[in-house]
């Protein structure tokens, strides 16, 4: 009995010391947020964005494609130096959105009277580009306005671009010159028909230097047209 009672005893001495209330405590560990969590939000607001952004592409090209916008074109043929009348005129329509100078129809009274810059065949699109007020002039050119009856011209219509040369002639009913008569070279720069006096009115881009003899000669009618080569 002597022997249990000291092991006893012996084992309530091995009891765990009791925890020191005043001991200070260690705060918990704050865990930060993943950094896959904020990869995958940021992708995901990047992802709605590039959505929004389609969207209102797709909406802004059905919205121009569908409507539709009326220009003007030719209805004939118009060649390059005619000035283009209203009758040489029509309209069509082609789909918005288009960046095409294209001269709308509000806007037809300004095309009436311009000159075509370029051949024109029929269903061609009115531009700022292929009409104008007038042809351009080369640096070191005039015009000289040369008015011919049709007997003094060839029976071939003449465009805009043609080489030509006037030709000097003799009075009426007078003998022919001895020697070749004087002639300049020249291109058409436009053409126009009186037709109350029955003539040509033939606009000629000339050198500067020989539009004074030009000139003089043709004011006296006693000049010809003669056709070398023809414009493209």
């Amino acid at each position: 009995m002597t022997t249990t009672a000291t092991d006893r005893k012996a084992k309530r001495g091995k009891r765990a010391p009791e925890t020191d209330a005043s001991a200070p405590s260690r705060p918990a560990a704050v865990t930060p947020p993943p950094t896959k969590m904020r990869v995958r939000r940021g992708m995901l607001a990047l992802g709605i964005a590039l959505a929004l952004l389609g969207g209102v592409a797709v909406w802004w090209i059905f919205v121009n494609s569908s409507r539709t916008v009326s220009v003007m074109a030719t209805n004939t043929d118009v060649a390059r130096g005619e000035t283009i009348t209203a009758a040489d005129l029509t309209t069509i329509q082609i789909a918005g959105g288009q960046q095409v100078d294209a001269i709308t129809a509000k806007d037809a009274a300004k095309v009436v009277g311009t000159t075509a810059l370029v051949d024109l065949p029929s269903g061609t699109l009115i531009t700022s580009a292929n009409t104008g007020n007038t042809l351009p002039v080369p640096s070191g050119s005039s015009i000289v306005g040369v008015t011919l009856t049709q007997a003094q011209m060839p029976g071939y219509a003449l465009a805009a671009g043609d080489e030509v040369r006037i030709v000097e002639t003799p009075v009426a009913q007078g003998d022919p010159p001895a020697q070749s008569p004087q002639s300049f070279d020249a291109t058409v720069f436009t053409t126009r028909h009186d037709s109350e006096n029955k003539v040509w009115v033939v606009d000629l881009v000339v050198p500067e230097r020989e539009a004074p003899d030009i000139a003089a000669r043709a004011a006296t009618g006693r000049v010809a047209l003669v056709i070398d080569t023809t414009g493209e």
